[in-house]
Formats: structure tokens, sequence, C-alpha cells
């Protein structure tokens, strides 16, 4: 057994309870990985057939846009889970590429693994469904915060996300906050001006 197994019953038992049995078959079903930085668990143009959960380390899904900008989506850092749902649900194309940040190491689980758990352990339906509200939610609030000025996307975000700053780069932060990094530079220098 892994000894990273830890990481993801504990943040599972947040939700949910499971029996002995019900922590084998999950174990049973999931696969470990370690990435290198800027390794790619996802690139454009592939089918999402898994979703993930960080154990350690930090994930970037982004998209690249026509004119060759990259629009970050998200980051996923220790115990969050990532995917493409549209890709894996619609076993369509990505959009997406998930990319190490950090040397990381993630367990993964298949589509088809996931139904398969659902039916042996159904309280495991009810812990993915309050994972994906939460993240509806976060999309829900990322919506609202894309309509804010860069000022206030930026006060936001320090105000939520600061200790992303330790582990993330300027570009990937103003790919995030959908500004330039020179904007994110006097944004941050006025801040330190103000305080």
């Amino acid at each position: 057994m892994s000894p990273y197994y830890e990481n993801i019953l504990n943040h599972i038992s947040q939700y949910i309870s499971l029996s002995e049995s019900e922590k084998e078959t999950l174990y049973s079903s999931i696969k470990y990985k370690k990435l290198k930085r800027r390794q790619y668990l996802l690139q454009e143009g592939q089918i999402c057939t898994y979703d993930y959960f960080v154990i350690s380390g930090c994930l970037r899904q982004y998209e690249v846009s026509r004119n060759g900008r990259e629009n970050t989506v998200q980051f996923a850092f220790e115990n969050w889970w990532i995917s493409d749902w549209h890709s894996m649900i619609h076993s369509q194309p990505s959009v997406y590429n998930i990319e190490a940040m950090e040397n990381s190491e993630v367990f993964m689980v298949e589509k088809d693994e996931l139904e398969k758990l659902y039916a042996a352990i159904p309280q495991l339906e009810s812990y993915f469904r309050k994972i994906l509200l939460n993240a509806f939610i976060s999309l829900q609030k990322r919506i609202l915060f894309q309509q804010k000025t860069a000022e206030e996307r930026y006060l936001e975000f320090i105000k939520s996300y600061g200790w992303f700053e330790q582990r993330l780069s300027q570009q990937h932060i103003a790919s995030f906050l959908g500004i330039t990094r020179e904007t994110l530079n006097r944004l941050k220098g006025q801040q330190h001006k103000d305080h």
C-alpha cells in the first residue's frame, strides 16, 4: 500500500466514512504516478480518461488561444482534484493541457473504474458529488472574478490565494488573472506602496 494512500483517505474522510474493505476496494482502483516539473498529464487534443488527485506538488490546467497566449483555468495543489470532465464524459479531444508546475505525485482514477467504484461503494458518489459541487461553485466565482478590474482581481487573488505566490511564477499568476506580467508587476508595486 502506498504511503501516500493516507492523503486521499484523509481527504475522503472529511466527507464520508469508509469501511476497511471499502478502503481496499478504493485502493485497488487507483494508480499512482510521479511527474517531473513541466511534465504533462494531459495535452490538448488527447481524450482525458482520468480524474487526478494531487498527493504532492502543483498542477496547472490551461488552454492556448489562437494568438498563442496561455490562459490558466486552474491550479491544483495537495489534496485537490483536477481533470477535464468535458473531455472525459463526452470522449472528445481536450482543449486543455494539464502540466506539473513542480515535481508532483498524483493518484489517477480511470473513468470506467470510477463507475465501478460508485456501484461498489455508493457513498463515494456522494463524496464526488460534493467535490464537483465545490468545483462548480469555484467556477461560478471565477466567472464573476473575470468581470472585475485587473486591480480587483489581483487583490481578491492575494486575499484568497496569497500562498500561491510562493510556489508559482509571476507569468503563471498573470495568466490565471488574465493580465500581462507587466500589469501584475505594476499592481504588486502599487500594493507595496499602499502598505
